[in-house]
């Protein structure tokens, strides 16, 4: 499951419109879910007493990069420290990696999609990660939004991608949306971001839209085109929305279903 901190986006000055509710860690979230894992998606280098809360999750992976390179190297060496003391830090995200820039051509062949890491940062940090003792997954975030040739000099340089609608009315295009991913980058284990609130359109997910993703990915799963999926994110988890309500009986019937 996607984590962030209560508050990151909940609240009346929140720009999503996401109602207030009662704090929830992120620990508490996935646990509210039936979620064993969780993606930990916040900056600042938090002290012990916060990482705590993930003693008992089965599987954790940090963000390394929110969004920027200034970020990135902000965070870098602290959660490459962090694989020495949290055994079950299995992986790193690098979050809103790939950046829109007026007038460039997603689909171009020659140039790379402007992103928080040049090309040879990218090659740098796979480099890195296959150098340490014990063997940790270096995970992207693309949107569908972002779908182009231009992505793809960088993906030789990752593990993982987890790939994500941003507005609620693109899950009518959820098919033709994995059908160009998967012409683009056709072999990257890949996890499928299923959003419960509407970011894009600032609005309540609807349950019919819920089962439509959810349909959809289980049926990807059972196809062995996907490994998986992400489920965003830990601050709606108590808010009453009928998505969220109909993805934990979801989970609860599905979740530990093997191919």
């Amino acid at each position: 499951m996607w984590g962030h901190d209560p508050g990151a986006y909940d609240g009346p000055k929140g720009v999503y419109n996401i109602p207030l509710s009662a704090p929830m860690s992120m620990a508490e979230g996935i646990k509210s879910m039936g979620i064993p894992n969780v993606c930990v998606i916040r900056g600042g280098t938090p002290n012990e007493e916060y990482r705590k809360q993930f003693k008992d999750v089965k599987r954790i992976a940090w963000d390394l990069s929110g969004g920027s390179n200034k970020s990135y190297y902000e965070l870098k060496d602290y959660v490459f420290g962090l694989r020495d003391t949290m055994p079950n830090l299995t992986g790193y995200y690098l979050d809103d990696f790939f950046h829109g820039k007026p007038g460039f051509n997603k689909d171009s062949e020659t140039e790379p999609m402007p992103a928080s890491l040049s090309i040879d940062e990218m090659k740098q940090l796979h480099e890195e990660t296959l150098a340490y003792k014990r063997r940790l997954d270096l995970a992207i975030v693309l949107y569908t939004a972002q779908l182009g040739a231009s992505i793809k000099p960088v993906m030789k340089h990752v593990d993982t991608v987890s790939l994500w609608i941003w507005s609620g009315s693109d899950i009518q295009k959820i098919d033709e949306n994995f059908k160009k991913y998967r012409s683009l980058v056709p072999d990257k284990p890949t996890l499928l971001g299923i959003y419960m609130w509407d970011f894009g359109g600032k609005k309540e997910l609807s349950k019919d839209f819920m089962i439509k993703q959810l349909d959809y990915a289980y049926k990807l799963y059972k196809e062995g085109q996907i490994e998986g999926l992400i489920f965003h994110c830990t601050p709606l988890c108590n808010k009453g929305l009928a998505a969220v309500d109909y993805a934990r009986e979801w989970i609860a019937k599905h979740g530990k279903e093997g191919r």
